[in-house]
């Protein structure tokens, strides 16, 4: 777990920094643009990403499954990197193609409810472009372990740039124009930041290996790009939709206030996404190698600990879900649901760890894809159900469920294929000291002043939680950590 633990600290530590900054500037988002504004942001963002993974053509999956094959740094890794550039500049021509085909019909139907967004469409196709190379560079370069530049970049460097933007625009130094380009800007300058890391690295190698690639792992490469290009390109379906179908049933306005509300609940998912950085690239090493002992033990371990830091986030929020609507424009009032279900939805992929990425790197990845292509169909259905008859909290419902289904399908495979069993004692262990500190900080009394509320309410829940998790021992990993970091304290102040 070196490896692992180092990187994934890394990275979670530039991503939390990136949620403060984030939390700053979504704060004050919220009372500088109007809520078409901030809905303008996200549609675009939604939109580039969903193009973006379909125009790598399924290749992100290719480079954490087979770049081991291809690892050699003294012969430039085989050209591997020109391969990927070649079918990201192939996916790209494909983007374009699609967005003039369909230029027409998103003018019409966004015309009336969404005007803005018509105003800035042709920002589309430059955030698509970066979004989809950004992905290609990032990949690369965790293939070679090296997963915390992109962290670096897309969660801290990206929002530093976006709050100045945003600063800019209050004091009233930009028209809200410039603002938009500035923002753009900053989504597409990690791109350029990660090929200048690949080129000091000297990890820039785009001459290929004459001969290298057999038949036989082309054609294992051709068969994963064809279900990756299906599986990823769904996967992005579900990420995104809620935000495109919020846009065309609802208008720009309500996707403003669902982007705002919908970044509360991500904050539980931070954790893992640091962590999925790395795992792929060692649980790829490690089918590679056979060694199924060890991918059981990540697998474990990844539950336990997530599940443990996802149920501390939870009930943080949710104890405070009054503080943080107080924080919002009274027009974020009806973002209260939309928290509070994707919270729960994102606690649900937090407690059953990297199961996904175990089944994208083993023989079984095909599967996945078929898992993918049943929520992507639920997740359709459900908010073209919900939405109409619940509003955005409506989409918050289509989402969790979505989440819970594929994680509960996935777990289900797992145990069948490999008899991987994540849970344990520990986990009833946890489940019941969450529902005692939830408890603990519900019912915790009201203070009439934010802060002093944020403040003790929070010391409760959290001084609760850690000390109920070190005395019955319920998360091995966050023990040893908090352990270790409380006798460092003790010694400093002892000296």
């Amino acid at each position: 777990m070196g490896i692992i633990e180092k990187q994934a600290t890394r990275n979670a530590i530039y991503s939390y920094l990136g949620a403060v900054l984030g939390f700053v500037t979504l704060i004050w988002a919220s009372h500088v643009l109007t809520t078409d504004e901030n809905g303008l942001t996200r549609v675009l963002v939604s939109i580039a990403t969903l193009l973006a993974q379909f125009g790598n053509l399924g290749f992100n999956t290719v480079t954490i499954k087979f770049f081991p094959y291809f690892k050699n740094k003294e012969k430039g890794h085989h050209g591997f990197l020109f391969y990927a550039l070649v079918v990201a500049a192939i996916g790209f021509t494909g983007c374009l193609i699609t967005y003039y085909a369909f230029q027409d019909w998103i003018i019409d139907t966004n015309t009336e409810k969404s005007k803005l967004f018509v105003d800035y469409l042709f920002y589309l196709m430059p955030l698509t472009f970066f979004a989809l190379y950004f992905n290609v560079f990032d990949t690369y370069l965790r293939a070679t372990y090296s997963s915390v530049a992109g962290s670096f970049t897309k969660e801290f460097l990206q929002r530093v740039f976006i709050l100045i933007a945003l600063a800019l625009y209050f004091f009233q130094l930009v028209h809200f124009s410039t603002f938009v380009f500035l923002y753009i800007a900053a989504t597409c300058a990690p791109t350029l930041l990660l090929l200048y890391f690949i080129i000091k690295q000297k990890e820039w190698h785009i001459k290929p290996t004459k001969g290298f690639i057999s038949k036989e792992l082309k054609s294992n490469i051709l068969k994963l790009s064809f279900y990756s290009i299906l599986s990823g390109g769904a996967g992005a379906i579900i990420v995104n939709i809620d935000a495109i179908m919020v846009n065309q049933l609802l208008g720009l306005s309500k996707t403003g206030v669902y982007s705002i509300a919908f970044y509360f609940g991500t904050i539980i998912i931070i954790p893992a996404r640091s962590l999925y950085r790395i795992a792929s690239s060692i649980i790829s090493e490690a089918f590679k190698n056979e060694d199924i002992e060890q991918i059981k033990k990540l697998y474990n371990k990844s539950c336990n600990t997530q599940l443990t830091i996802g149920a501390f986030l939870f009930i943080g929020i949710v104890t405070n879900i009054h503080n943080i609507m107080s924080i919002l424009p009274p027009e974020y009032e009806t973002g209260k649901n939309v928290i509070l279900i994707i919270s729960a939805g994102y606690l649900v992929e937090m407690a059953t760890g990297i199961n996904q990425i175990i089944i994208v790197n083993s023989k079984y990845y095909r599967f996945d894809a078929y898992f993918i292509f049943l929520i992507v169909a639920i997740i359709i259905i459900a908010n073209l159900i919900f939405i109409p008859l619940y509003g955005i909290a409506g989409s918050a419902i289509a989402t969790a469920l979505s989440i819970t289904l594929g994680n509960t399908l996935r777990y289900l495979f797992l145990k069948i294929k490999y008899d991987m069993q994540p849970y344990d004692a520990n986990t009833l262990k946890l489940i019941a000291i969450s529902c005692t500190v939830f408890i603990a900080g519900y019912y915790f009394p009201y203070m009439n002043n934010l802060v002093l509320d944020i403040l003790l309410r929070g010391s409760v829940v959290t001084v609760l939680f850690v000390f109920l998790i070190l005395k019955f021992n319920s998360s091995p990993d966050l023990n040893n950590k908090i352990r270790k970091n409380i006798q460092l304290i003790v010694a400093k102040k002892s000296v």
